[in-house]
């Protein structure tokens, strides 16, 4: 039984696409079937949160809005963080599912139970991972999860 999803953001939450606003700060579109989604996980008792390789205000909002568990940004060995967590909620690997998309990612592989790739990740990551789910980063990928998970 999962009862900790750790996400990726950028590829994973968004379609991994940066946009620079007039006065340099970084935009991110985030879609709202994932905030209703990662909501009714919550509401089943999974902890959820981010681990992402960098950092951004609205990231850091988005999750604040949403009420995640955790949110790690600017973060470079996400295995590291994700071993933190998984002893820190104290649960065993099998319990826990990561999404990701990208090759900075596939460290946190042998830290949990199902590792899952969106639909346009690295060739890399589809390979290692258990699922690799039919939606693409940025699309509501955890609507998704949210209906294997019940």
């Amino acid at each position: 039984m999962i009862r900790l999803i750790i996400s990726d953001c950028d590829g994973v939450l968004t379609d991994g696409k940066l946009y620079y606003g007039a006065e340099g700060e970084v935009l991110k579109v985030f879609n709202v079937k994932d905030g209703t989604a990662m909501k009714a996980l919550m509401a089943k008792g999974i902890k959820l949160g981010i681990v992402s390789g960098r950092s951004s205000q609205a990231l850091a909002r988005r999750a604040e809005e949403l009420g995640l568990d955790f949110c790690q940004m600017g973060i470079e060995n996400k295995a590291e963080v994700v071993r933190e967590l998984v002893s820190t909620y104290r649960l065993t690997k099998e319990e826990v599912l990561y999404v990701g998309d990208d090759v900075n990612d596939s460290s946190a592989r042998d830290e949990v139970g199902l590792f899952c790739a969106v639909a346009d990740a690295d060739q890399i990551v589809k390979d290692i991972s258990d699922v690799v789910l039919q939606s693409n980063g940025g699309s509501g990928i955890f609507k998704e999860i949210l209906n294997v998970l019940i």
